[in-house]
């Protein structure tokens, strides 16, 4: 005998009761009214599979279609004649149990449907605090890398009343960058606008590239040029996205291995950055650009399948650093020095003065006399 389930299943038919009761119709149909009878009994059979299941919303419907097909037959003139052999096949019980079922379904259902709208609300409420709260991180990042960019200089900044070492923080949206991980989070963000600005050369970009970027080829920057000079060197694709920058949250510039280094004065992503952003007065970007950290190299480790070409070879990165090798020196000497010879020390003999024979005499006598008051008188005779 099947047994009741001890939880009901999630709702997945409806949202609201009066929508499920748009389930429970049944249009007439021009059949014998014993066709509808078997009909009604396969009814009412699953509708008390799905209530020993918990299906909730699937036993009412069909407790609700079975008292809808029992609604009909009774209309049926040959029901009226053969009331009792069409009673028999139904079974009187069935429709007085499926009545009362769907009513403590309807109830439960509604409760159900009252409160996966209330919970959705809040999910919806919290998942939108949520978006806010990412979005006002994102721009107290970046607001913090604006002014580090601005005043490098400045070792000391107050947080939460007390001074902090920027020097010493290691978070990347301080140093004007921007991580992999980050940027991607933001890219999946729907409520985040990114635009990734690639400034390697077109070669490079045309082989493999961050799906949906903007080719900034590095030949078409320079020290001191302007954002005009760099859209007339532009390729044709990418003239159109360059000038929808203004509409986007926030510009990511990038070449093979771009860090925080590479922000320095003279270099090709701080010549972009500042014709975006410094010297151009008409588009205005909502926020400063940040560089992404680790570059296009790292960017293919973190998500290859982003990428046009995943299997591009990664160019040598370039090392500045002299290594200077100091040839002042000498060689240790591998042999042990010979012990030094022991030092000879030469003694001389002192001179003893023998005593005189008067003095030794006069000496024992002193010892006799200590001795002869040792001893008791009258023991030694006359």
């Amino acid at each position: 005998m099947p047994t009741l389930a001890s939880v009901p299943k999630e709702l997945y038919l409806c949202t609201s009761l009066k929508d499920l009761n748009k389930k429970t119709e049944v249009k007439p149909e021009k059949t014998s009214t014993k066709n509808y009878v078997q009909s009604a009994v396969k009814i009412f059979k699953a509708a008390e599979e799905c209530r020993l299941d918990r299906d909730e919303e699937k036993a009412y419907v069909l407790y609700m279609k079975y008292v809808t097909v029992y609604s009909l037959i009774k209309k049926r003139p040959d029901f009226k004649q053969q009331q009792d052999y069409f009673h028999s096949l139904l079974g009187l019980t069935n429709i007085k149990k499926a009545i009362e079922e769907a009513e403590q379904l309807s109830e439960s259902l509604k409760l159900r449907y009252e409160e996966a709208e209330v919970r959705k609300k809040l999910e919806e409420k919290e998942r939108q605090e949520e978006q806010q709260q990412k979005k006002q991180e994102l721009k107290d990042d970046d607001k913090t890398s604006s002014e580090i960019s601005t005043d490098p200089n400045r070792k000391n900044q107050m947080v939460n009343g007390d001074k902090k070492n920027v020097a010493d923080k290691k978070d990347s949206s301080e140093k004007g960058t921007i991580t992999a991980e980050k940027l991607f989070t933001m890219m999946m963000d729907k409520s985040i606008k990114v635009m990734i600005m690639d400034a390697r050369c077109l070669k490079d970009y045309q082989e493999s590239c961050i799906m949906n970027s903007v080719c900034v080829p590095e030949e078409a920057i320079s020290p001191g040029v302007t954002a005009n000079k760099i859209e007339a060197k532009l390729p044709d694709p990418s003239k159109e996205p360059w000038k929808e920058r203004v509409q986007v949250d926030y510009v990511v510039l990038l070449d093979w291995f771009s860090s925080a280094e590479d922000l320095q004065l003279g270099t090709t992503l701080r010549s972009l950055k500042d014709a975006l952003f410094k010297w151009e007065s008409k588009a205005v970007l909502r926020n400063e650009p940040l560089v992404l950290d680790g570059g296009y190299e790292n960017w293919l480790l973190c998500y290859p399948q982003y990428t046009t070409n995943a299997k591009v070879a990664v160019p040598q990165h370039s090392q500045n650093a002299n290594i200077s090798v100091s040839l002042d020196f000498t060689y240790p000497s591998l042999e042990e020095p010979a012990p030094a010879p022991q030092p000879v020390v030469y003694v001389r003999p002192s001179v003893v003065e023998a005593p005189e024979k008067s003095d030794i005499a006069s000496e024992q006598e002193k010892k006799m006399d200590v001795l002869r008051s040792l001893i008791p008188s009258g023991t030694i005779a006359a």
